[in-house]
């Protein structure tokens, strides 16, 4: 299990479902407006795209917090991955780069 634990990976997601807290927060200041849920919408673009992609048409409404919800889960696990991915090349190439000695 210890392929799965990524401190990288982690803190990419807490900041994305921080994003997403800050983007909802602003929505709600300004439900109504026009525009008022472009912070939403552009925090939720991974989600958009994938749904658009796989389904053929994407309707995310920021006023529905079940669709919200979805969306942040998606993007905050999609940041874990991502964190993942990158800390284990890093990982990788610090392995790599110490294994050899270095010359005198």
């Amino acid at each position: 299990m210890r392929a799965a634990r990524s401190y990288l990976g982690a803190g990419l997601a807490v900041l994305y479902a921080a994003a997403f807290v800050v983007a909802y927060w602003l929505y709600a200041q300004a439900a109504g407006a026009f525009m008022a849920d472009i912070w939403l919408s552009l925090a939720a673009i991974p989600y958009i795209l994938t749904t658009a992609a796989l389904t053929g048409s994407s309707d995310f409404a920021a006023a529905s917090i079940g669709e919200v919800l979805a969306a942040a889960a998606f993007c905050s696990a999609l940041a874990y991955v991502a964190g993942a991915l990158l800390e284990a090349l890093l990982r990788g190439a610090w392995r790599l780069v110490m294994r050899h000695p270095r010359p005198t």
